[in-house]
């Protein structure tokens, strides 16, 4: 393999962490890659920092990875993608690229001194919860902020435009957003709207921002051991983002108007274009509705799958999980008797 860029270089060592929130290892990555840029706690634990003067854009990721346990994991890489070492596979969960990848974009626009908040959001992988809290906590933190822009998304191609079945951003957005991609890059990238967004902390703010997304930075499998990496993507998109043109984004969406997605809904019951309140939950009734309800606060992650199955296999896949995939995971834990009965 040829010699390695200082770019690769970088990537291959941040993605060598294992960052549970909260452990050792996440602090230890923090104090490497984010504390010498000037991060620093917001009473949440979020990680936040501002380049410019009255910036209106907020950019975040989140610095937690899902893995089941902390550490350094080893990397194979190709020149293309970035996976899990052969070795690694038999201790590691998965490769971390969600959200290393939204981490390292974000230190490289920081670099290059792109306007912006920045915010890198505590225990994403724990229910937003860095987010969360922000929102409820300190709504007056985004006064001034007219889009909430997470690199948080697998594949290439998206700009999210609804997260849990609701809007969360405009069409004007989606579609000037990709085209300032395109005119930083001089080509057609392909960036355009995605309504299929699963959940992340941009979701959070979605009442008090009008313009609240989510973009692809090239990872795939998230969440597993087959995860990967496309590295040269997430290069291109580090030259497309230092070099924005802020103007060009359409800011249309009013936050203070509730749109689903004309799907089955997150939320109980489903709908086609329009919503069947259920006044029996006060979460259903639209005069008490402020975000989406937090339905995670009690009950066993068993109870809310079998409740929702449909929901679950849909974030599933919006995470990029395959069937194939997931069969292996399944076989991997529980042996490969344990498939027949779908097979």
């Amino acid at each position: 393999m040829a010699k390695l860029s200082q770019d690769e270089k970088t990537i291959l060592a941040m993605f060598s962490y294992m960052r549970p929130s909260g452990t050792p290892t996440e602090a230890a990555f923090i104090e490497r890659f984010l504390t010498p840029l000037g991060f620093t706690r917001d009473p949440f634990q979020n990680l936040v920092l501002t380049v410019g003067d009255d910036p209106r854009i907020l950019w975040s990721s989140h610095v937690d990875t899902v893995h089941g346990k902390e550490g350094i994991q080893t990397l194979t890489y190709d020149g293309e993608m970035l996976r899990l070492s052969k070795s690694a596979k038999l201790t590691s969960s998965c490769l971390g690229a969600d959200d290393t990848a939204g981490i390292w974009l974000m230190t490289e626009m920081i670099k290059a001194n792109v306007p912006g908040v920045y915010v890198i959001h505590h225990a994403e992988e724990s229910g937003c919860i860095g987010s969360r809290d922000l929102a409820k906590g300190n709504p007056e933190f985004f006064a001034n902020i007219d889009a909430a822009v997470a690199f948080d998304r697998m594949g290439y191609d998206s700009v999210i435009t609804h997260q849990m079945y609701g809007r969360t951003a405009s069409e004007r957005f989606a579609a000037s957003f990709g085209a300032a991609i395109d005119t930083a890059l001089g080509i057609k990238s392909g960036f355009k709207a995605d309504d299929t967004g699963s959940y992340t902390d941009t979701n959070e703010y979605a009442h008090l921002v009008p313009e609240c997304t989510n973009i692809s930075v090239g990872y795939h499998n998230q969440h597993t051991r087959n995860e990967s990496q496309h590295v040269p993507f997430l290069i291109t998109l580090r030259n497309a983002m230092v070099n924005l043109d802020l103007t060009q984004i359409v800011i249309a969406r009013d936050p203070s108007v509730v749109e689903y997605a004309g799907y089955k809904s997150y939320f109980r019951g489903g709908f086609n274009g329009h919503r069947n309140w259920d006044f029996d939950d006060p979460w259903d009734d639209p005069k008490n509705y402020t975000a989406f309800p937090d339905r995670r606060s009690s009950g066993s992650m068993e109870d809310l799958v079998k409740a929702y199955p449909d929901v679950a296999a849909n974030i599933l896949q919006s995470y990029g999980l395959s069937r194939n995939t997931l069969m292996d995971e399944i076989a991997e834990v529980y042996g490969d008797n344990a498939l027949e009965a779908v097979c």
